[in-house]
């Protein structure tokens, strides 16, 4: 690109001093011959006044004056006959159109003739003529044109100057957006286009960098998706294993009812891969939850495996309840994730609790278990170096988060309680 814009502005630049040029030396060549015609006249005017009344007085004879090197004068009579100076014998075209009591001027072969009548009217009694060299004119503008030619190289030389400068400016952001999107293509999702001042240029850096964020954040929630997934589904696994295990202590009626438990564990997977994959599309859905409805789903498919353990869960919704948006996908989620953490990590009873906390609505997650240690931090992804918790609370605070609310420790100990701020309507106050 740089080549082409260098091109372009030198053609243009050229093409801008031919137009100008080719005009101007066409004038200063017409300028200069008519400065000679105007010189020449002047000359055969001063020596009219010289001219006698009898032209042809021998007593008397005159003289024309001297003029510059290669000029002639030479005076007529008025039957167009040469009778002193330099000239034609007989008059030329110039003389007989001045015999007529006219000034003629005009260009004869190599020379420039000027003829002016000595008398007026019908009394011409004599004719001055007077003759240059065409090619005087012509010598002065070749000299004129020269030094127009070196100011013309002038010009260009600095349009090309210009030229390259405006290239590199021009074609040096688009090179540094063409090395960005390459770095990204090859797979450094931190590469970004640094702003260079030009608008152009910019709106592209700006939406490169935007696209590149957005392929990231993509990335990196599809990244997550497997490590989420799995957490989730290996908690589903867990639960259908207890419940199948549970079976013939709790005196089921055979493979049956134990068959249909598998198989709504596996729906309840299925859903749950459903919902995590749509969750890390990064499309976020905003649609009222119902808590009521929410809640008993959750105690439906968690009461059994608490009980199997001996541990009782209640559910408390408080009448009343601001309205709560987000989404369902995520709010079930959240939901399995506190329920799972409570049934693994704590003891005794476990109570969910719906509430107005300020204008926003509040769901409490706690059980009797002895409480978190003050140190740590309970939301942190588990490292590769084995520091951190698991999956599933970073999971959740993230998926609380999209949507526009919070997660957080409202009480570590004794009994620790986990408290989701879910965002509300509209016009409802932040959480």
């Amino acid at each position: 690109m740089r080549h082409r814009v260098l091109r372009a502005i030198t053609v243009a630049v050229v093409c801008a001093v031919m137009l100008f040029a080719v005009p101007l030396a066409v004038a200063v060549f017409r300028l200069y011959r008519q400065e000679e015609v105007r010189v020449l006249q002047e000359l055969a005017e001063r020596t009219t006044v010289d001219v006698p009344a009898n032209v042809h007085d021998t007593r008397d004879p005159m003289e024309v004056p001297r003029a510059e090197p290669g000029t002639r004068v030479a005076v007529y009579d008025d039957r167009a006959h040469l009778v002193t100076g330099s000239g034609p014998v007989r008059g030329d075209g110039p003389v007989r159109d001045a015999l007529t009591g006219r000034t003629s001027s005009g260009e004869l072969g190599d020379w420039l003739v000027t003829a002016v009548p000595v008398g007026a009217g019908e009394r011409v009694r004599a004719v001055v003529r007077a003759g240059s060299p065409a090619r005087g004119p012509l010598r002065r503008a070749a000299l004129t044109w020269a030094g127009m030619a070196g100011l013309a190289a002038v010009a260009v030389g600095v349009g090309v100057a210009l030229s390259v400068r405006s290239s590199r400016r021009l074609a040096r952001p688009l090179e540094a957006l063409a090395a960005t999107a390459r770095r990204l293509e090859s797979g450094d999702l931190a590469a970004r286009a640094a702003a260079c001042g030009l608008p152009e240029a910019d709106e592209v850096a700006a939406a490169l960098n935007r696209a590149a964020e957005r392929v990231e954040r993509l990335l990196g929630r599809e990244r997550a998706f497997s490590a989420d997934a799995s957490h989730q589904l290996r908690t589903a696994l867990t639960r259908a294993r207890l419940e199948l295990e549970s079976a013939p202590a709790t005196g089921a009626p055979g493979p049956r009812d134990a068959t249909r438990t598998a198989l709504d564990s596996l729906a309840a997977m299925e859903a749950t891969l459903g919902d995590l994959l749509s969750l890390a599309r990064d499309v976020p859905e905003r649609a009222p939850l119902h808590l009521n409805a929410l809640l008993a789903d959750a105690e439906r498919r968690w009461h059994g495996e608490l009980a199997a353990a001996g541990r009782p869960l209640r559910v408390v919704v408080e009448e009343g309840l601001p309205e709560a948006v987000g989404s369902p996908r995520a709010a079930r989620q959240v939901l399995d994730v506190l329920l799972s953490n409570a049934a693994v990590h704590g003891r005794g009873v476990v109570t969910v609790r719906a509430r107005d906390a300020a204008g926003v609505v509040a769901v409490d997650v706690e059980d009797e278990g002895p409480g978190l240690p003050d140190d740590e931090d309970v939301f942190a992804r588990r490292r590769d170096d084995g520091g951190g918790h698991g999956i599933g609370l970073a999971l959740a605070r993230s998926l609380v988060e999209a949507e526009g609310g919070r997660l957080r420790v409202s009480r570590r100990s004794p009994h620790p309680c986990f408290t989701w701020l879910i965002a509300g309507g509209p016009e409802g106050p932040e959480p």
